[in-house]
């Protein structure tokens, strides 16, 4: 004869009976497998097919106080005697800190920056070794920017540039003696003022994307080199996001054309714009590198990093299981679909918890490739998955191999239908002591 089997169900609200969507429900027997789903738009929820017995039930969603139960029966009839849990606001989000605005902590950050000196001579200026660097505001990259141009050693290095152009006979028209080395300077100082002005104070801050280049020093060599280059491709906005370089590219062009004004010789629009962009892109890959591997270990005056012991780091391929809210059901999804997903269990690390369960995730359907017999796994590709661990966003990737594009499978949880990923981190990110 079948063994009889039973279910629990039940609907989740905060405390002001509002349902709360894409609440974990984890539910544990003697046996100690878990059985979980996530609760819908009416804040409901049931689990099925469970050996009758008793069973604990924990509820967790982000931003509110685990709900937990224990001896809850699994039932024939759940519906007669279903769970009504309420969960609280965390005591950690009800807490007001009292400290410095962003403005004020990139201010602090920025004061350290301007003091960084390759071999004590060489201005650092434009590279951060902060974990959580603030965002900059258009004035402090405009001080930024002026600090490098007016700094006795930039205009050392412009002046060895004409020294070396005028002994090479470089821009004849400009002439020799001090006449000749007077252009040949103001032309040199002209384009590196012209650059830094135009893509580090005019367009990131009307891009709001940030000039600085953001050291790593996590993975192995190789992994830090890569990083570099593509770190050359692209920019970061002051959302903390990565985006394409827009900021860069106008600087590099609109330098190119202003210089074209002065500079003697004739160079067609073509050769103009090449040149510049491969010289762009080509000291950018150039700078990265050595800002990556070498110039930290001889610049004076930078920030300490913090030890592994209080900067916790989430490390890139670590497994993140995830249970689909909304935009991905059993009837698969489209290309092009926002999904939400929710974390299935907390991330720790050495007993520190660093993402909660119940934290929110999202991302794009790419392309999704249903399962061809019913019970077995899908697959599907996603795009631009981030899931946010309290103030850190987590990027999020179908493969635990770099550089490896692949679709994940899915598959529903046998007890609530609901469905299941697990994707991986896609890069090392690090945590703020404390968080």
């Amino acid at each position: 004869m079948a063994q009889a089997t039973g279910s629990i169900q039940g609907s989740v609200t905060d405390s002001s009976n509002a349902p709360i969507l894409g609440a974990v429900v984890t539910v544990e027997g003697s046996d100690g497998s878990p059985h979980t789903t996530v609760t819908d738009f009416e804040g409901a929820f049931k689990i099925s097919s469970l050996t009758l017995g008793n069973y604990s039930v924990k509820i967790s969603a982000a931003g509110l106080s685990d709900w937990t139960a224990s001896n809850v029966p699994a039932s024939v009839t759940p519906e007669s005697n279903p769970l009504l849990a309420v969960l609280q606001v965390a005591p950690e989000i009800t807490t007001v800190t009292v400290g410095l605005s962003t403005e004020e902590v990139a201010a602090d950050q920025l004061n350290r920056e301007v003091k960084q000196r390759v071999l004590g001579v060489i201005p650092n200026y434009f590279v951060t070794y902060e974990s959580h660097p603030a965002p900059l505001s258009p004035k402090q990259k405009l001080h930024l920017s002026l600090k490098t141009l007016l700094d006795p050693a930039t205009i050392a290095a412009v002046g060895i540039t004409a020294g070396i152009q005028q002994a090479k006979n470089s821009y004849y028209q400009f002439g020799q003696g001090s006449e000749g080395f007077g252009k040949r300077f103001g032309a040199a100082y002209g384009s590196a003022a012209e650059n830094i002005l135009i893509t580090s104070v005019v367009a990131d801050s009307v891009l709001h994307q940030d000039p600085r280049y953001f050291y790593s020093g996590q993975g192995t060599k190789a992994q830090r080199a890569w990083y570099a280059i593509e770190s050359a491709f692209r920019a970061k906005g002051d959302n903390g996001k990565w985006q394409p370089p827009y900021a860069g590219l106008i600087g590099a062009i609109s330098a190119a054309e202003i210089s074209n004004t002065y500079y003697p010789g004739s160079r067609t629009q073509y050769s103009l714009l090449g040149r510049a962009l491969m010289f762009h892109f080509a000291g950018l890959v150039a700078v990265n590198l050595a800002e990556e591997l070498l110039l930290k270990k001889v610049t004076s005056n930078r920030p300490e990093a913090q030890s592994a012991a209080t900067a916790p780091v989430l490390r890139e391929g670590s497994p993140v299981p995830l249970i689909a809210v909304d935009g991905f059901g059993a009837g698969g999804a489209t290309a092009g679909q926002t999904v939400t997903f929710v974390l299935a269990e907390d991330l720790t690390l050495r007993g520190k918890v660093l993402a909660k369960t119940g934290d929110v995730a999202s991302g794009q359907v790419d392309q999704v490739s249903a399962a061809k017999v019913p019970g077995e796994a899908g697959s599907v590709a996603l795009q631009r998955v981030t899931l946010r661990a309290g103030n850190v966003n987590v990027p999020l990737r179908s493969s635990q191999v770099r550089g490896v594009a692949s679709q994940v499978q899915y598959k529903q949880l046998p007890e609530s239908g609901k469905i299941e990923v697990t994707l991986f981190v896609a890069e090392n990110v690090q945590f703020p002591e404390g968080e």
